[in-house]
């Protein structure tokens, strides 16, 4: 129903956004991530936005970017997860770390997201792992193995390297157990460029 909202910001927490357009207020439920990205209050505020319709409720969501609404509404087609557990998963992960925790089908990182147990985790590895996929191809996501990923993905972003081009080295140099080695190919491919 509503594409995304553009308005002036009026008033923010971690949770809720209100932003005035044409003298209406919406509140505007947001996660972590997109209070990061909002400007200060007083400043234009747009949000992609998601209405949730229940009998007895309507909720507005917003998000910083369309990935981060495609994902949550990816998580609402899961048996058991609602708005709720959707945007406590989209205030623990960015829409593309979770993209790259359930390709690499990583439990343990799911199951830091409150509500999320080992049962949760499962099923949204089996029903979302080939369509988060295709989603990360067509947002440009490049995938690192999940073997060592955090460790050598941290220390090149250390080095100052953008997350895009780690990703990329990381990606042609999988297969290299060695946290050390990965990283020196890495570099190497970084430096070719």
């Amino acid at each position: 129903m509503f594409e995304y909202i553009r308005g002036t910001l009026v008033g923010k927490t971690p949770d809720i956004a209100v932003v005035e357009v044409n003298g209406l207020g919406f509140a505007i439920s947001i996660t972590a991530n997109a209070f990061r990205e909002i400007p200060l209050v007083g400043e234009v505020c747009e949000l992609y936005t998601y209405l949730h319709v229940r009998e007895d409720n309507l909720a507005l969501f917003g998000f910083s970017s369309l990935l981060e609404r495609s994902v949550f509404m990816l998580l609402l087609e899961v048996g058991g997860i609602g708005p709720r557990i959707a945007k406590a998963v989209l205030s623990t992960f960015t829409a593309s770390s979770f993209i790259q925790a359930v390709s690499n089908e990583d439990m343990l990182a799911l199951q830091r997201v409150s509500g999320v147990g080992k049962k949760t985790a499962q099923r949204i590895i089996l029903e979302l792992k080939d369509k988060l996929r295709r989603l990360g191809e067509e947002a440009d996501i490049h995938y690192v193995p999940a073997f060592d990923s955090d460790l050598a993905a941290a220390a090149l972003l250390q080095l100052g390297y953008s997350q895009q081009e780690v990703g990329r080295a990381l990606s042609k140099v999988a297969g290299n157990d060695d946290m050390a080695q990965r990283v020196r190919a890495a570099l190497k491919v970084l430096r070719e460029r």
